[in-house]
């Protein structure tokens, strides 16, 4: 191997990483701890130094260097990997001209800040300008770039490995197809699930100190993990041991910051437990959005709404809320917290009507890139389709097309990979069931040993497996969604003693 071209490679990726860690950074405190009145120069600073960034990516001579190393002959097979995806990633942008990237960075970094003023004011019309400008950003850069698909198929791609429009739309079908006259049928019951008391008012202290003893029993390493506050819960990645999540409380919401934070921290343990040899390479970073949001909803829906996790933690949150939850027994809180009904917010919706918040974005998404949106009627176009999907309406726009940051962050593509994550977690699931006693596990605190097991089958590859090669070496299968809806019918049937929907 041609010493030279390692040793510059290795100089040029360091570099990168900076960038990167510095950019994270100033992300993360914007998002969290950064004063509002400093966005101004804190956007204009944040878009110079991508630039930079963005310069150093693209240099043309050093992708040279990056292809001749690709050519080598004995490059390990780690090495080999790393090298090819990184070259598809760079074929995303060398294309594009740095003063358009500048722009498009900055466009975002003013969206993104216009977007929490416009929900906090609950005014799509004030932030609209922003978001016609990211979106026509968004086709500009991809307008440069060479590829033998729609934009949004590529796009789709981009955030998950293999995926187009022809797939989602047939996941999305079976997806109609079996779960709305489920969602239907419980919707027309009689007597409905009444969880009335999980809203009362709840002291954020006393959610926090019950979160930390969630936190505990995952066995969360505060040296490597930091946990804080902000509008829209998020993970950063910093390194291979420096993950932050972040998470929001509610006062009247007790079990919202419960699940977020797990949600969450699903996401953090994925980014933990990639092999420390792949840290700050591509194949610790890009991994698809998909096989992401698979790991934090297996955390959330599979683990934290199970039977056996709250049979350990349950009595510990009755005695910290021994007043509001005095009437209410074990059995009682599993129906409460794994209700379905229709709701406006994507991020409280249940495991149930969760994939239809989704399929009403993708749909959208669709529409915006067939040039079919009048963005004047973008906000009602949204309430429509949540009235046809899920019969109800939002009041405002907080509620209604606000609620989300992805478009005005430009992660138009983004949001179909929720719900194939919630997929992938399922199967996922099905296969550890028939190797581990998940239910004893959970019960006897050992979560370290399902910890390993995804650790071992899934997180420790990083990106050097994708998504479909580690499903069908993990799961003996490829992907079939058939998983993911006869775990929702069979679970949601018992949940309202139904019988007959699969």
């Amino acid at each position: 191997m041609n010493q030279e071209l390692l040793t510059f490679y290795n100089e040029y990726k360091n570099k990168l990483n900076a960038f990167n860690l510095a950019l994270s950074t100033m992300y993360f405190d914007t998002a969290t701890i950064a004063p509002k009145n400093g966005s101004n120069y804190r956007n204009k600073m944040v878009s110079i130094l991508s630039g930079e960034s963005f310069t150093h990516m693209v240099n043309p001579e050093s992708i040279k260097k990056i292809e001749a190393l690709s050519k080598e002959k004995d490059l390990s097979d780690t090495l080999k990997k790393e090298l090819e995806i990184l070259l598809k990633d760079l074929d995303s942008e060398r294309y594009v001209p740095k003063d358009v990237y500048v722009e498009f960075t900055k466009t975002i970094a003013d969206s993104e800040f216009a977007w929490h003023k416009a929900k906090e004011n609950k005014d799509y019309q004030s932030f609209k300008p922003h978001l016609i400008k990211v979106i026509e950003m968004q086709k500009k850069v991809l307008s440069y770039i060479p590829k033998d698909c729609s934009d949004y198929d590529y796009l789709l791609n981009n955030y998950q490995k293999g995926m187009n429009i022809e797939k989602y739309d047939s996941f999305f079908n079976e997806i109609k197809k079996h779960l709305v006259p489920l969602i239907q049928k419980i919707k027309a019951q009689e007597k409905q699930i009444d969880d009335s008391v999980l809203f009362q008012k709840f002291n954020i202290e006393d959610q926090e100190k019950f979160m930390d003893m969630i936190l505990s029993y995952f066995k969360f390493n505060k040296e490597e993990c930091y946990l804080t506050l902000t509008e829209h819960p998020f993970t950063s990645f910093f390194s291979a041991h420096d993950v932050r999540i972040t998470t929001h409380y509610y006062e009247n919401n007790l079990i919202s910051a419960i699940m977020s934070t797990i949600h969450e921290y699903g996401h953090a343990l994925y980014g933990l437990q990639v092999d420390d040899a792949y840290e700050g390479t591509v194949l610790s970073t890009n991994i698809g959005f998909a096989m992401h949001e698979s790991q934090s909803r297996f955390l959330e829906n599979h683990i934290g709404r199970s039977r056996a996790f709250w049979k350990v933690h349950f009595p510990k949150l009755k005695t910290m809320f021994s007043e509001q939850l005095k009437t209410i027994e074990y059995e009682d809180f599993m129906r409460m917290i794994n209700i379905s009904h229709p709701s406006l917010i994507r991020t409280e919706a249940d495991e149930l009507t969760y994939p239809l918040h989704i399929l009403i974005r993708y749909e959208l998404e669709k529409e915006i890139f067939n040039g079919n949106v009048d963005y004047d009627q973008l906000d009602t176009m949204w309430n429509d389709k949540y009235e046809e999907y899920l019969g109800i309406r939002p009041s405002n726009d907080a509620e209604g097309i606000l609620q989300d940051m992805h478009w005005g962050a430009a992660n138009l593509g983004y949001f179909p990979t929720y719900a194939l994550g919630s997929a992938y977690a399922a199967q996922f699931y099905h296969q550890m069931e028939k190797e581990l006693d998940v239910e004893a596990l959970l019960e006897n605190h050992e979560f370290e040993v399902i910890q390993n097991w995804q650790k071992e089958h899934i997180h420790k590859w990083g990106t050097f497996k994708d998504a479909d090669q580690i499903l069908k070496e993990t799961c003996n299968e490829p992907f079939n969604v058939k998983y993911y809806i006869e775990y929702l019918q069979d679970k949601f049937s018992k949940v309202y003693n139904l019988e007959n929907n699969i």
